[in-house]
């Protein structure tokens, strides 16, 4: 229903399905805040920084048993839990264990290996992960980088892992075409929460820097952020004499977010350094079907570089401010001509990622698994 660390958009429940039942349970770590603010910001803050690998674990108390009464009245052919928060492949393991079951869990990010988590909480993490690999009947990953990265770990759950990428939805209608290209400023959007000491825009920031330096870039490129954490770092864009090219700005709610995809000029991705390129975010494939120009800005070989490198969008090492500079510079030298528009080679190569291109094999590995327990 809510929980401490992120604002929900609950609009995004509209125009699900009718025959999709939804059950909606407390986290309890929402509930303890609302209750008691103080002392339990208190607990909640100490918890999340030296003992829980995840504070969203506090759900598990509401979502298990809401789980158990509802599998007691019906019999699903198969669990399925889905992840970027890990309390529900570890709701998805308690339920197999009470069930028996066939469970599927799907992993979009790694969770025993991350740089902010001291001993016991990688510990805790590992004691989970390492129950999920084994009691799974299969894992689902979003790159075969980060189902390597996971696997060093688990070497023994290769059989089991099976990589599906994040697929988009297709538009009601078809994107509108640019206007003006040439005759107004380039206006590029960065959509997603930055991540102060894992995701930040410190070179991105530097390479607008130098390129501004060279060249003013007022009146003919804008930049804006949109997402938690983005305002931060207001002083640095201050800093470095950017005020009139970038603009951040705080989370909005999710179809605002994609109004804004809709009409911007050219989007932007960032990826985490440090983890060897494993991330697939999903803003990025969120922005496929709008049919614009993408930069994403990587580790070489990462897994955002490989997909823009099969569709056929532009891609700069995240590392190096001059290269990220001449991207910058390249793509506003092109919008100035007035041409501006993605390749036939990118729009074939994007429809692979349709949702229900994806989700094919997805369907595919559940039917299967479902297949064994009935037979």
């Amino acid at each position: 229903m809510e929980h401490m660390h992120q604002g929900l958009d609950h609009a995004m429940l509209d125009g699900l399905p009718a025959d999709l039942e939804i059950l909606r349970t407390p986290s309890y770590d929402a509930v303890l805040r609302k209750r008691w603010p103080k002392i339990a910001r208190l607990i909640l803050t100490l918890l999340s920084r030296w003992i829980l690998p995840e504070i969203f674990l506090f759900w598990l108390f509401s979502a298990v048993p809401a789980g158990k009464r509802w599998l007691k009245q019906n019999r699903p052919a198969i669990i399925y839990s889905r992840a970027t928060k890990h309390v529900s492949n570890v709701t998805g393991w308690l339920l197999k264990r009470a069930t028996g079951l066939p469970w599927v869990a799907h992993m979009s990010d790694p969770w025993t290996e991350l740089p902010f988590h001291n001993r016991l909480q990688r510990w805790i993490a590992w004691q989970f992960e390492r129950r999920i690999f084994r009691d799974a009947d299969a894992v689902v990953t979003v790159s075969r980088g980060l189902a390597d990265h996971i696997l060093r770990l688990h070497p023994w759950a290769r059989h089991k892992v099976h990589v599906i990428p994040h697929g988009f939805a297709a538009l009601d209608k078809p994107p509108a075409p640019v206007t003006k290209a040439g005759h107004r400023p380039l206006e590029a959007l960065y959509a997603g929460s930055l991540t102060p000491t894992l995701r930040e825009p410190y070179s991105l920031f530097a390479a607008l820097a130098l390129l501004n330096e060279r060249s003013p870039l007022q009146g003919r490129l804008k930049v804006t952020f949109v997402g938690e954490d983005t305002v931060c770092y207001q002083s640095v864009v201050d800093s470095l004499g950017l005020m009139d090219v970038v603009s951040l700005l705080s989370s909005v709610p999710y179809q605002t977010c994609q109004d804004m995809i809709a009409q911007s000029d050219l989007l932007l991705v960032l990826d985490t350094p440090g983890f060897g390129g494993i991330f697939l975010p999903t803003k990025l494939i969120e922005y496929l079907p709008y049919a614009k120009p993408v930069l994403g800005l990587a580790e070489p070989d990462s897994a955002i570089h490989q997909l823009l490198r099969e569709c056929d969008l532009a891609f700069a090492d995240q590392g190096v401010p001059e290269e990220i500079a001449a991207a910058f510079e390249t793509l506003v030298k092109q919008w100035e001509t007035g041409v501006w528009e993605v390749s036939a080679k990118s729009r074939e190569s994007v429809s692979k990622y349709r949702i229900d291109q994806v989700n094919d094999r997805l369907d595919e590995l559940l039917t299967s698994i479902a297949a064994v327990e009935m037979s």
